[in-house]
C-alpha cells in the first residue's frame, strides 16, 4: 500500500511542477536598439522631473542590449555631427575648442547583468573613452512603460538624473 502512495505522490509532484509558470525575466524586454529621448533632473525629493539645461540638454544618442549580455551606449551634445572642426585633419592639428567638442562624448562597452526583483541592471564596463570608467560597474534603476525605457543612476544624492530610451523598431 505504501508504494502506491508514493508512486501517487510522485506523479502529482511531476504534474504540478510542470504546470507551474514562470515569469518571463527583465532581461529580453532590453533586448534592441534604443534612443534617447530626454535627459530629465530632479533637484530633490519633492521635485517634478525637468528637463537637464546644462550640457545635457537635448542630448542624442543610442543604446544597444544584444540579448547575449553584451552592450554599449554613446550619446552626444545636440549638433554634435554639425560642428566644423578648426584643425585641418589628424590629431596633431586639433585644437583646444576640437578636442572639448570630442570630449563631450560619452561611450562605453561592456556586458550588462539584470536584477528582475531589485529593477537593477549592471553595466559591467570593459571599454569607455574615459579610461577611469574601465573595470567599473554602472548600476542603473529600471522600468520599462510602454516603448520607453527609463534608466537612473543608482545615488543617494540629489540632483537625480534619468534618461529615457525609446525602442527603435528594426522590423521595417
Amino acid at each position: 500500500m505504501s508504494r502506491k502512495y508514493l508512486f501517487f505522490t510522485i506523479i502529482i509532484s511531476f504534474l504540478l511542477s510542470c504546470n507551474k509558470e514562470t515569469k518571463p525575466s527583465d532581461f529580453d524586454k532590453f533586448t534592441g536598439r534604443w534612443t534617447l529621448n530626454i535627459v530629465e533632473t530632479q533637484a530633490d525629493s519633492s521635485s517634478v522631473w525637468e528637463p537637464r539645461q546644462d550640457h545635457y540638454k537635448n542630448r542624442q544618442g543610442f543604446i544597444i542590449y544584444d540579448g547575449l549580455g553584451g552592450m554599449g551606449v554613446h550619446h552626444v551634445v545636440e549638433n554634435y555631427e554639425k560642428y566644423e572642426f578648426e584643425g585641418s585633419g589628424g590629431l596633431d592639428s586639433l585644437t583646444f575648442n576640437d578636442f572639448r567638442h570630442l570630449a563631450d562624448n560619452f561611450v562605453y562597452f561592456g556586458k550588462y547583468m539584470v536584477n528582475d526583483s531589485l529593477k537593477i541592471i549592471e553595466h559591467h564596463i570593459e571599454s569607455a573613452i574615459n579610461p577611469k570608467r574601465w573595470g567599473t560597474v554602472a548600476k542603473r534603476r529600471y522600468h520599462f512603460k510602454k516603448d520607453t525605457l527609463i534608466l537612473s543612476p543608482i545615488t543617494n544624492r540629489y540632483p537625480k538624473t534619468r534618461l529615457k530610451w525609446v525602442k527603435l523598431n528594426d522590423k521595417k
